[in-house]
């Protein structure tokens, strides 16, 4: 038996998306109307624009007085900030004039950010062979992520899952700084556990980095998000002492306030691990795509590409994501979970599993630099497909074990 669910990929909304298949209820559909408070129907942002600045330090008190503008958010790290759009002009009209100031360099439409329909399988077995694919246990010999702190740029996490609740330390609601970054779809809390659940603790699942810390950062729910609340997340994230990052969204329109974070965060020494995507097709999408991105397709049980994933020639690696079994929410959300835990697939669900082994290489060589990392895991891949790197599977599956080994 097979239920629909509207997760996991979180992509950044354009007009010519392929729709959802028609036996699947749509989230994106059945939140439209509450979205589109706050964005249009072209999914840009009516409320906000980005800015970048030529300075560092710039005026920004000058800045609001000559454009008469409000400041919603201050991105420091990149030397921007979030304008509000005020009433009576587009936000093309705001770009156009803010940009003509002195000490903007550049500027940006905001746009929408959506959750992709996924696919929910009843539990079919309870093992999980993701863990069982890449040697988790013989590589549990060497780390298990110890003193490594896993960033999870998502929906949120539940606080008081069982199987998360003793991994969590502070985090940040992007979107409401005064608010616990709670999950309230259901998308965080699945790749929280694939990267890091507790094991060894006579319930649920066991993680990849099992003793490795979660740090929650919320920056999209179930009516609210876009390019600007990703960013303000990865750089938060890596102002706090993330090691590694997981991000599991993206979108096949460059966005510079997300090119601008990401370096940030690489810049910060992050390892940042993102998604190919969900559209089976050989088309270049961001964060993925940019430099110095872990770039993370999708296999199934056979080791075949899994068949919704993303490929082309900015693959990195890939790790199983078809029917994952995870942690879920434990209270009521629009994932239909088992006491805590449910099955998804997608790309989202292998990011996380790479993300893990990142949190054991590192905790072992804790000096070693994100393309040290990447580097690490290509050439201890277990190559798929064609010799070499292909476009479908990049160096191969990651190999826990193996990339420990490569440490030696």
């Amino acid at each position: 038996m097979k239920k629909s669910f509207a997760t996991a990929l979180v992509a950044i909304f354009m007009v010519g998306c392929s729709p959802a298949p028609s036996t699947a209820p749509s989230l994106h559909k059945g939140l439209s109307g509450e979205y589109l408070k706050e964005f249009r129907a072209d999914g840009i942002s009516k409320k906000r624009i980005t800015v970048f600045f030529k300075s560092k330090t710039p005026d920004l008190k000058g800045f609001k007085l000559r454009q008469g503008v409000q400041i919603e958010d201050d991105l420091k790290g990149i030397n921007a900030v979030t304008v509000a759009v005020p009433a009576g002009i587009s936000p093309e009209g705001l770009l156009a004039k803010v940009s003509k100031d002195p000490v903007v360099s550049a500027g940006e439409l905001d746009r929408i950010v959506l959750l992709d329909n996924l696919t929910v399988d009843d539990p079919e077995r309870g093992q999980q062979y993701n863990l069982d694919r890449v040697v988790a246990e013989k590589a549990w010999e060497v780390s298990m992520g110890e003193e490594i702190k896993i960033a999870i740029v998502d929906t949120g996490v539940d606080q008081n899952h069982p199987d998360l609740a003793g991994k969590l330390l502070p985090g940040q609601n992007i979107l409401d700084s005064a608010l616990y970054p709670k999950d309230d779809v259901g998308h965080g809390t699945h790749v929280a556990g694939i990267a890091a659940a507790a094991t060894n603790n006579r319930l649920g699942i066991a993680g990849m980095a099992p003793n490795a810390k979660i740090i929650p950062v919320k920056v999209i729910d179930r009516a609210r998000g876009s390019a600007s609340s990703f960013a303000r997340g990865i750089i938060w994230a890596a102002d706090h002492g993330a090691d590694v990052m997981n991000m599991s969204f993206g979108t096949y329109e460059p966005s510079v306030v997300l090119q601008k974070a990401v370096a940030y965060a690489i810049e910060k020494n992050v390892v940042l691990v993102s998604t190919m995507g969900n559209d089976d097709e050989e088309r270049k999408r961001y964060p993925a795509a940019y430099p110095g991105v872990i770039a993370v397709g999708s296999i199934d049980r056979q080791d075949q590409k899994s068949s919704f994933s993303n490929y082309g020639d900015w693959i990195t690696i890939t790790a199983p994501g078809t029917k994952i079994y995870s942690t879920a929410p434990t209270y009521p959300t629009s994932l239909v979970s088992s006491n805590g835990y449910a099955f998804l697939s997608g790309t989202s669900m292998a990011a996380p599993l790479v993300t893990g082994i990142v949190a054991l290489v590192r905790s072992q060589k804790k000096g070693a630099t994100p393309a040290q990392v990447k580097e690490i895991l290509q050439k201890s891949a277990d190559d798929l497909g064609a010799p070499g790197f292909d476009k479908e599977f990049g160096y191969g599956c990651v190999n826990a074990r193996r990339a420990l080994q490569q440490l030696k």
